[in-house]
């Protein structure tokens, strides 16, 4: 499978203009309004087509999460591995990355070395740090991991309250468990 990114640079080579048209807008509208496989192939048009920065990053998440809901999972991480590299400077970009990995490959690795980016550029957010707690719970480095979710405790003191299963991986960390 080619990669949106490939896909985009063919399409400039081919002779489509490097703005955005009208043609374009109307398909990340339907991306956003179609739901499940419609709306993923109005995204992927739209995308081929050519978009500004900024909605091309809105339309690739709206994507991942189509691609996820009709368990196409290796897809929408190729879409979030393009957003990774259309954005490089973007911490949602690599969080969003990261989780992916985590929660729909299992790739704890891969998953912490997004995360790691994220952090760099945005070290005070306590979302990227609570999600490198877990992929550090997940590779069994227990006290990494309990010092990432008290960054994250610290900086958001209510990052457990609505984070059942982190609080879960934390509590085993604490402990010297590894989390399964």
């Amino acid at each position: 499978m080619i990669s949106l990114p490939a896909l985009a640079l063919m399409a400039a080579e081919a002779g489509r203009p490097a703005r955005e048209t009208p043609a374009a807008r109307e398909q990340a509208r339907q991306c956003l309004a179609l739901p499940r496989a419609a709306g993923a192939e109005a995204c992927r048009r739209a995308l081929l087509l050519g978009l500004l920065p900024a909605r091309a990053a809105v339309v690739r998440r709206a994507l991942a999460a189509r691609l996820i809901a009709l368990d196409r999972t290796e897809e929408a991480l190729d879409v979030y591995r393009d957003a990774a590299r259309a954005q490089p400077d973007d911490a949602d970009a690599h969080l969003r990355l990261g989780e992916a990995l985590l929660a729909h490959a299992g790739d704890a690795p891969a998953a912490l070395s997004a995360l790691d980016r994220a952090g760099e550029l945005r070290p005070d957010e306590p979302r990227i740090h609570g999600a490198r707690g877990l992929a550090l719970g997940a590779l069994g480095r227990a006290a990494e991991a309990v010092a990432a979710f008290e960054t994250a405790e610290r900086l958001d003191p209510d990052y457990f309250q609505s984070r059942p299963a982190a609080r879960r991986v934390y509590e085993a960390a604490r402990r010297g468990e590894r989390w399964p």
